[in-house]
């Protein structure tokens, strides 16, 4: 049996992982496993696991794929120990996700007590790649899968290990099912889950990366983690780096977080998020971002966003923060190099933003325009305004700039 689905591919999208089906003893799909897919080719061993894992977690929850919204099963996502003790745990809901250790796991104390705690939160587990004699079987009692595979086992070895595995509650999974022979033997055996080239190949997921400067996230971090900071403080160091804005909406509104309200501000997301998982996620982005940074669009996005931040505040308009996230994001497709309404359509932004940015109507959406009709030095446009919305407009973004050109010093020092 042969069941494969077919994804177009194109060169101006990113690999982000490959996802492997897992299939039930009716044939039904129980889940994907992702897999760690690098450009240059490189495996997960040597990219190295904990970075490997980050990628894929990160690729996952903040990157941008039409191919995710098939991803309606538990994913499989291989985790290392050091990635469990690290800080950079991950705030994805237990349902949407079942963490599989990988195969050389070295059990510690410090482990089992992490399994334990995780485990009371509602996380599932799966052990990969059992092996009779290398397996410490201290980790049992906290897996709800255990994968074996069938391809490195006669039948005599086989057989045993099903034995010795049938007195405990977990799932078997026969992993690397490779011909139609060991799929019939592994169902006679008991397994219930399945995952192999006989049944499907791992398909690879493409999409849109989002990469935010290292420097930028030094700075939240720093800030997050100072002790003096206060709720405006370490919003306001979140704004002043676009991409992780995005990130973080993205995130918050992703199916993996299965949250039953739309966030549609980084003050919301701190409030909801918490500093501790914050700075979780900051220095897991950390880890997986690199690339070249588009310092000149940035500091056009600072300047667009503070000055319509700015005269809100001048005007009296409700929601000055709505008017930043406006500026924010007028660029945000330039800067992610994809289509705007794509975007868009990623994250929760409020109806008046998002009609500003697609259509250039509403009050935010005309101060945009103005906006940009001073970086265009349109001074024939901008003469035909009243002279007191000119004025108003011209000194927001002057001070903007002023403010812009001080974040980016902080930013990329």
């Amino acid at each position: 049996m042969e069941v494969q689905s077919t994804m177009a591919e194109s060169s101006s999208l990113d690999i982000l992982m490959a996802r492997q089906p897992i299939y039930d003893d009716n044939h039904r799909l129980f889940g994907y496993e992702l897999l760690f897919r690098n450009a240059d080719g490189l495996s997960a061993e040597v990219f190295g696991g904990e970075k490997a894992t980050s990628q894929v977690v990160v690729n996952l929850c903040a990157s941008i794929s039409a191919q995710f919204d098939t991803f309606q099963q538990p994913l499989f996502i291989n985790i290392t120990a050091d990635f469990l003790d690290s800080e950079s745990f991950l705030p994805v809901s237990p349902e949407a996700v079942i963490l599989e250790l990988v195969h050389d796991t070295v059990v510690t104390d410090s482990l089992l007590l992490t399994l334990a705690d995780l485990s009371k939160r509602g996380y599932r587990f799966a052990l990969d790649g059992y092996h009779p004699a290398k397996t410490d079987i201290a980790l049992f009692p906290y897996l709800d899968h255990v994968k074996v595979d069938v391809s490195k086992l006669d039948s005599e070895k086989l057989i045993d290990s099903v034995n010795r595995l049938a007195q405990f509650p977990f799932e078997l999974v026969a992993e690397k099912v490779e011909t139609p022979e060991v799929y019939r033997q592994c169902r006679e055996l008991g397994f219930k889950l399945f995952q192999g080239y006989y049944l499907a190949r791992p398909d690879k997921v493409f999409g849109k990366t989002v990469q935010p400067s290292i420097q930028g996230l030094m700075q939240v971090l720093r800030q997050i983690q100072s002790q003096h900071s206060s709720l405006e403080d370490i919003s306001q160091a979140v704004s002043r780096e676009p991409k992780l804005v995005y990130q973080v909406l993205r995130i918050l509104n992703s199916p993996a977080c299965k949250l039953h309200r739309n966030i549609e501000t980084i003050r919301e997301a701190l409030v909801l998020l918490g500093l501790n998982q914050l700075r979780k996620w900051t220095m897991l982005i950390m880890l997986a971002s690199s690339g070249e940074q588009k310092t000149e669009l940035v500091r056009i996005l600072l300047t667009r966003a503070r000055a319509c931040e700015s005269f809100a505040d001048m005007r009296d308009e409700p929601s000055p923060e709505q008017y930043f996230m406006a500026g924010m994001l007028s660029g945000i497709d330039l800067l992610l190099e994809a289509d705007k309404s794509v975007l868009l359509e990623q994250i929760s932004v409020a109806p008046e933003v998002m009609k500003a940015l697609l259509t250039g109507e509403g009050p935010m959406g005309k101060l945009l325009g103005q906006i940009e009709m001073i970086e265009q030095r349109d001074w024939d446009s901008l003469n035909e305004l009243p002279f007191d919305l000119y004025q108003d407009v011209f000194e927001a973004y002057h001070q903007a700039g002023v403010w812009a050109h001080e974040m980016m010093d902080l930013i990329y020092a």
